[in-house]
C-alpha cells in the first residue's frame, strides 16, 4: 500500500534508522532520547529550527504536573531534563504542585544537548507530508519537506509525536477530530511582559486544588468584552510560566476557538489574537498597578492548541478512568492534572482536581491495526474528560519516554508493537527511573 502522494524520493534525499519520531514536542524529544539510549538508530523529524513544541514555540508554562499531593508521579527522562534545566539557573523544580516554571531559551538548550548526547540524529525545519505503508498496518516510510527539499526517511518502527498526527493523518490508520466546533477547548496565543512588579502578583503556581487566574485582570478583561474592546479571554493567567526572571510574566489570556488543523482557520484566529494581545497589554498597563511600567516582550510563534485529532488505539482512556484512579496492568506512566476544560465561547473554565494518579496504559497509544506505530503526546486515545488531565506537559513526556523505549525493545526482540511483552516494557521503564 502506498500512501506517498505520488512523490518520487530521489537517493540523495533518503535516510535510514530503526526509528523515526515524527514531532520534538515534550513527547517526541523525549521519545526520541529514549529510543536511542535503549539501543535505536533514531531519526528525530521537527518543523520548527528547535525543540519543545508548545513550550518553547507555544511559550506554554509551566510545565505541568510532576507531583500530585507533594508526591513526585513522573520520574525517569523527564524529571532528568527538568533537573538539568534547574542546575542551570533556567527551572524552579522544588514547588509542593509539582508544576515546574522554566526559562524556554534553556529549554530548548538543554533538549538539544540531551539530544546529541543521546545519538539522535536530528532534522530541525522538516514538515511532515506523507507516509508510505508496505502492508496494512506496517509502515515503511515518512515523507517530509524542508525549504521545497522532499525526503524519505525509512524506519522499522515510527513514532507520531506532532500534537497533530502529521504522520497519522497521511497514514490508513483511523483517526477523528477530538471534538466538534460547539465543545472543542479553544486555542490561546501566550504572550510575554516584562516591567512587572512581580512582588505585587502571584506568579507561582505551587499549591495542588487552586485555580491561579488572576481576579483583578480578570476584572478588567470581563469589563473589556462588555465594552467590545476584545471578543474573549480566558483566565488570566500572568506567572512565571516560560519566563522565570524578576520583573517577567507569560501570559495566557486569548482565547480563540477555531480548528487548529484548518489553515484557514488557523490565520484568521492567530491574527486576532495578535490584535488583542497589543489591546489587553495596554489595559494591563492603564489598569493594574502591578503593570503600570510594564511592556510586551513577544508573542509566542503559535497559539497553543488544546484539542485536535485523537487516533483510533486499542483502548481508549475514559474520565472515570482518570476520575478513578484507575491502575491498569499496562500502565507505562501516571498522570494527576486537574481535568481542565476551557470553554469555547466563554471566558469560563470547568476544573476537577484529580485526588489520587491514574495510569496511562500502553495500549491507549498502539493505534488499532498498528504493527510498528505508536502515538504519543496530544494524539493518544482518551474521551473528552480523561484528555483534558492527559493533555499536559508532564504527563506527554513520560508518554514519549514509554513509547521511545518500547520501539527500541521491539527492535531488540523483533516484535510488532502490539505484542511487546508489557513486563519488559515496564521493567525497562523502571530501571530508567519511570513512576509506573
Amino acid at each position: 500500500m502506498n500512501q506517498s502522494l505520488g512523490i518520487r524520493i530521489d537517493n540523495a534525499t533518503h535516510f535510514r534508522a530503526d526509528v523515526c519520531v515524527c514531532g520534538a514536542g515534550p513527547a517526541g524529544f523525549i521519545a526520541a532520547i529514549a529510543s536511542a539510549r535503549t539501543g535505536a538508530k533514531t531519526i528525530l523529524i521537527e518543523r520548527y529550527g528547535f525543540p519543545g513544541g508548545m513550550a518553547t514555540a507555544g511559550m506554554v508554562g509551566p510545565i505541568s504536573k510532576f507531583n500530585l499531593n507533594s508526591k513526585r508521579i513522573v520520574g525517569g527522562i523527564p524529571l532528568e531534563f527538568i533537573n538539568r534545566m534547574s542546575n542551570m539557573n533556567g527551572a524552579i523544580c522544588n514547588l509542593p504542585s509539582g508544576n515546574i516554571p522554566f526559562d524556554s531559551e534553556t529549554y530548548k538548550n538543554t533538549a538539544i544537548n540531551m539530544l546529541l548526547e543521546s545519538g539522535v540524529d536530528i532534522l530541525f525545519h522538516s514538515e511532515i507530508i506523507g507516509s508510505e505503508f508496505c502492508e496494512i498496518g506496517r509502515a515503511s516510510k515518512v515523507l517530509a519537506c524542508s525549504r521545497g527539499n522532499i525526503f524519505a526517511v525509512s524506519a522499522e518502527y515510527i513514532i507520531d509525536a506532532t500534537g497533530t498526527g502529521d504522520f497519522i493523518a497521511q497514514s490508513p490508520l483511523s483517526w477523528k477530530m477530538r471534538s466538534e466546533d460547539e465543545t472543542r477547548q479553544p486555542m490561546s496565543l501566550i504572550f510575554r511582559m516584562g516591567g512587572v512588579d512581580t512582588d505585587a502578583i502571584r506568579v507561582l503556581m505551587d499549591k495542588d486544588n487552586e485555580k491561579y487566574a488572576n481576579p483583578s485582570l480578570r476584572g478588567i478583561l470581563t469589563e473589556a468584552v462588555d465594552f467590545g474592546h476584545i471578543a474573549n479571554f480566558g483566565g488570566p493567567w500572568a506567572v512565571w510560566g516560560s519566563v522565570i526572571g524578576d520583573g517577567q510574566v507569560s501570559v495566557n489570556a486569548t482565547r480563540i476557538n477555531c480548528n487548529s488543523t484548518d489553515v484557514r482557520e488557523i490565520t484568521i484566529a492567530e491574527i486576532r489574537a495578535r490584535n488583542e494581545i497589543f489591546k489587553m497589554v495596554e489595559l494591563f498597563k492603564m489598569k493594574h498597578s502591578a503593570f503600570n511600567k510594564s511592556y510586551l516582550i513577544s508573542t509566542a510563534t503559535l497559539a497553543g492548541y488544546r484539542e485536535a485529532r485523537e487516533v483510533t488505539c486499542v483502548y481508549r482512556i475514559t474520565g472515570d478512568d482518570v476520575l478513578d484512579g484507575v491502575q491498569h496492568e499496562d500502565n507505562v506512566c501516571l498522570g494527576g492534572h486537574p481535568v481542565d476544560s476551557h470553554q469555547p465561547n466563554s471566558n469560563k473554565q470547568d476544573v476537577r482536581f484529580i485526588n489520587k494518579p491514574y495510569g496511562i496504559p500502553f495500549r491507549s497509544m498502539i493505534p488499532i491495526n498498528s504493527t510498528n506505530v505508536l502515538v504519543a503526546g496530544a494524539i493518544i486515545s482518551a474521551d473528552k474528560t480523561a484528555f483534558a488531565t492527559i493533555r499536559t506537559q508532564a504527563q506527554c513526556m513520560a508518554m514519549g519516554q514509554a513509547a521511545g523505549t518500547a520501539v527500541a525493545l521491539c527492535k531488540q526482540n523483533k516484535s510488532d508493537v502490539l505484542n511487546l511483552n508489557i513486563n519488559i516494557l515496564r521493567k525497562k521503564l523502571e530501571h530508567d527511573g519511570a513512576i509506573l
